[in-house]
């Protein structure tokens, strides 16, 4: 299994970078960086780009795994990656440049632009930028992106479902509420949503390799992703993310995705966008769709700033991000240490245990079903354990389930770290 691994030049380049660093005079954070990254790199968990910055000046600049396993086309600086949320705050700097222009308003309604909304009266502007307006989270769902959408048709889909709750009346994250907001933007601006992005934020920032791209535009240097499966890593299915226009569906990569935090940061992108994001000394940006990850982060305290975007879905990028600033900060921090996998899957009686429905409480529904003779907790694949348990490759939890007098699951420990969510059976 190590002499296969060792085979994908990939993780040669990785581990070389470490032993040059160790024999070198490169800084310590990098040196602590590269080899807390080497394991998730040689397990495939880890793909993408990191770029590490303090007070303003590059210390770390990583490409690892592929662009497109498949071809087995490396990532490269230049490869560029979906971001999924993280385009967010590119659309909340658009509607504060035309806020601030007189062309849209905070207390706009939708029925301004939309009459036949359901309660486009009661839903403002304000409420779409603070996740106050009841817009159900997913308009689209993944299955059903298959082809380019536009703004106007993802409004369209957003007005035939029903509101979570009554406008204003409390808050809940909403992909749709954003994007309903970039076909706001979009005829409030008077330019399509890519056209606003390109002329208000990359171009003047020089975001040369960003843009709000459908399958229709596929660039050489665009990245496709990849997803644990019952057999080990698998491409994603495939989505077109302009569905996610306003919300998730820009691509970009690190460089400009630096770019982008510094002009926050240093208010050159305005002072509204400054103070919603730059909080107590910290900017904090993350994502996560269709297999892509992406986050950003940035700490006044140690002048850090840490920028990745990649292409595996597993946990290895939120514990990179969790730990990024005590890496370089010179802490004592490890890898994450993940249970041994079991040798084989389990026997067909012994999942047969599991399948139902789980609730976390204040959490995600969890439902539990054999495909592919593995278990899934919705679309997750839950890996056998040696010792008894699940391991969760997508979020690097440990689950672990409890059995009632019959030998049926009747509750799920999820666990993450030191922190343990009990889930129920609630449902078959």
């Amino acid at each position: 299994m190590l002499s296969k691994r060792l085979a994908n030049p990939v993780v040669i380049s990785s581990l070389l970078v470490i032993v040059r660093a160790a024999n070198s005079a490169e800084p310590s954070p990098a040196t602590a960086v590269d080899a807390y990254v080497a394991p998730l790199i040689a397990r495939g968990d880890l793909s993408g780009q990191l770029l590490v910055l303090r007070d303003g000046q590059i210390i770390l600049e990583r490409s690892f795994g592929f662009a497109n396993a498949d071809s087995g086309t490396p990532v490269t600086p230049t490869t560029i990656f979906n971001i999924a949320s993280v385009t967010k705050p590119m659309t909340f700097v658009v509607a504060v440049q035309l806020i601030q222009e007189g062309k849209l308003a905070v207390g706009d309604s939708l029925a301004k632009w939309f009459p036949d909304f359901p309660a486009a009266d009661s839903i403002t502007v304000g409420m779409l930028l603070q996740h106050r307006s009841g817009i159900h989270h997913e308009v689209v769902p993944d299955s059903e992106m298959t082809r380019p959408f536009t703004a106007a048709e993802v409004v369209e889909r957003a007005a035939r479902l029903p509101l979570d709750f009554p406008p204003g009346s409390q808050s809940r994250y909403s992909s749709g509420g954003f994007e309903v907001l970039a076909r706001i933007l979009e005829l409030a601006g008077g330019a399509s949503y890519g056209e606003l992005l390109s002329a208000r934020i990359f171009g003047p920032l020089g975001m040369t390799r960003s843009g709000h791209l459908d399958s229709r535009t596929i660039r050489p240097n665009q990245s496709t992703a990849r997803v644990p499966g019952a057999h080990g890593m698998e491409n994603a299915p495939f989505q077109d993310f302009s569905a996610l226009v306003g919300a998730g569906s820009v691509w970009s990569n690190a460089a400009d995705l630096h770019r982008f935090v510094a002009a926050i940061v240093d208010g050159k992108l305005g002072k509204g966008p400054q103070l919603s994001y730059v909080r107590n000394g910290h900017l904090d940006f993350n994502g996560r769709t269709g297999g892509f990850k992406a986050w950003a982060v940035w700490d006044s305290t140690s002048g850090v700033e840490a920028i990745f975007a990649g292409n595996v879905a597993t946990g290895a990028p939120d514990a990179l991000k969790r730990d990024i600033i005590d890496l370089v900060t010179g802490k004592d921090v490890t890898s994450p240490k993940l249970p041994v996998l079991a040798d084989h899957g389990l026997p067909a009686d012994e999942l047969a245990r599991f399948p139902g429905v789980y609730q976390i409480e204040n959490g995600p529904r969890l439902e539990l079903r054999v495909k592919d003779g593995a278990l899934y907790s919705n679309d997750w694949v839950l890996q056998p354990t040696r010792d008894g348990a699940f391991f969760s490759p997508r979020d690097y939890g440990l689950v672990r389930g409890v059995p009632g007098p019959d030998g049926r699951i009747t509750r799920l420990d999820w666990i993450q770290g030191d922190q343990t969510y009990p889930a129920p059976r609630v449902g078959d």
